[in-house]
């Protein structure tokens, strides 16, 4: 008799070490469904592209909180990058566009006159 008891209570702590182990008095919500894991594309990434990214998913293989947050900041920083180029290229055409203006010859409307040649 004494053997079945220890045997039931052997077998209860089994039981709840192993329910434990896989979530079965998890107190976090389940986790979603696994998805089809979209990575980033070949070539130039954009912020957009990195919005899009998602990982595929494993039994609490990683804190998706902080793996949304990392790529929140990257798609950020992506985007202020993009627009700092972009200003920085359109300033850099209108230098340019300065420039040419500046370095442009006269009209022919008018006559050219030479002040190192005599005036006649």
């Amino acid at each position: 008799m004494v053997l079945a008891v220890e045997i039931v209570i052997v077998a209860a702590v089994v039981f709840a070490v192993a329910a434990l182990a896989v979530g079965r008095f998890d107190r976090l919500r389940p986790a979603p469904p696994d998805s089809a894991s979209v990575g980033l594309p070949t070539g130039m990434v954009t912020a957009g592209d990195i919005s899009r990214t998602r990982f595929a998913m494993a039994l609490r293989g990683y804190r998706m909180a902080e793996v949304d947050a990392v790529l929140l900041r990257l798609a950020e920083e992506l985007a202020w990058r993009d627009d700092e180029l972009a200003r920085r290229d359109d300033e850099l055409v209108r230098l340019a566009t300065f420039a040419r203006a500046e370095a442009e010859p006269p009209s022919t409307d008018q006559p050219v006159v030479r002040l190192d040649e005599p005036q006649t």
